[in-house]
């Protein structure tokens, strides 16, 4: 057995992203929520068996990619036209963005989560420059803004290399 088949990708991907202040100082969920402000779930995403790419070597470039999504408090409150002014919403978005520019930076100095031995990290990278809002749960009080932020990670898989 080879250390990839023992290194658990979800739990380093988690210990990974608690380095991050935004993941850090709020509450975060493994594929479940308890939905309250400033809490955080990673959602596990399927990746197409088809986007491994194979190479001469018995290596594969494969992907995984999973999904934050942040619950926030939601203001009913209009943007307040003088400065000096924050609006409640705008900062939140702010707060999410910075996960985002977070990732990228992480990335421009190569600092990746553990695969193990076997794994060497290509890249990790946002699918998208800015959070997607996913709309309002008006269920629960307060109401909370839904935003989610896909991430995927490109590694080459060495666990089946012929040759080193």
């Amino acid at each position: 057995m080879s250390l990839t088949d023992t290194v658990d990708k979800n739990q380093a991907v988690v210990d990974y992203l608690i380095s991050c202040p935004q993941i850090l100082n709020s509450p975060l969920y493994f594929n479940f929520i308890n939905a309250e402000d400033d809490t955080n779930q990673f959602l596990t995403t399927s990746n197409d068996i088809y986007a491994n790419r194979p190479y001469i070597d018995g290596s594969v470039l494969r992907l995984y990619t999973f999904t934050i999504i942040t619950f926030k408090s939601a203001a009913d409150i209009e943007v307040v036209k003088a400065t000096g002014y924050p609006n409640e919403n705008m900062s939140d978005m702010s707060d999410i963005q910075a996960l985002i520019d977070w990732v990228k930076e992480q990335d421009e100095l190569h600092n990746y989560p553990n695969f193990g031995e076997d794994c060497v990290i290509e890249s990790i990278q946002p699918t998208t420059d800015n959070p997607t809002f996913n709309g309002i749960d008006t269920e629960i009080s307060p109401p909370l803004a839904v935003y989610s932020t896909s991430i995927q990670i490109q590694y080459i898989d060495n666990s089946k290399k012929i040759w080193r």
